[in-house]
């Protein structure tokens, strides 16, 4: 595994924090991007993948995905693959076939509780977020990048939430 050298964090006070900094991912997002998301029950997971199906211009938002792993939403430019594997492990992958929707150049690959998914994903490079609760509605979201195209996206997405957050 790469080393995790390169740590960007992004903090949010409330859901409509989360919702700029999703829209910001949106933002940068030109296709085949994969984003990993961890975190406690309750950090903010859900909320972070509907609000940038949001801002892909997704219709019908998402909702937890737990019994159905896996979902897909067309928006305006680009598709969102949505994965929920909270209860999925390694040896699920395969049967998944998770491995076929990274790099899809027309959409987002976003797992929830993607620790399972982890070691494919880093073949093709990815965003990893890891959401922490930091009292009431606050949250710390503590992200990194494998792979230089991942590398790439979250600069990206830094400059951007930048300019949304001043």
């Amino acid at each position: 595994m790469e080393k995790l050298k390169d740590l960007s964090i992004f903090k949010s006070s409330s859901p409509e924090d989360t919702a700029c900094i999703a829209a910001a991912f949106a933002a940068s997002a030109k296709g085949g991007e994969i984003i990993l998301l961890e975190g406690p029950i309750g950090a903010g997971k859900t909320w972070f993948t509907r609000e940038l199906a949001r801002a892909i211009g997704v219709k019908k938002l998402p909702a937890s995905a737990s019994f159905g792993m896996m979902r897909s939403y067309k928006g305006k430019k680009l598709k969102l693959y949505h994965f929920d594997l909270f209860r999925a492990g390694e040896e699920d992958m395969e049967n998944l076939g998770v491995e076929e929707f990274f790099g899809m150049e027309d959409g987002i690959s976003i797992m929830e509780w993607s620790e399972a998914a982890s070691s494919l994903a880093e073949k093709a490079g990815y965003v990893k977020m890891i959401f922490e609760l930091a009292g009431g509605n606050s949250r710390i979201i503590k992200t990194y990048a494998i792979g230089r195209q991942a590398k790439s996206f979250l600069k990206k997405t830094e400059e951007k939430w930048k300019k949304i957050s001043a």
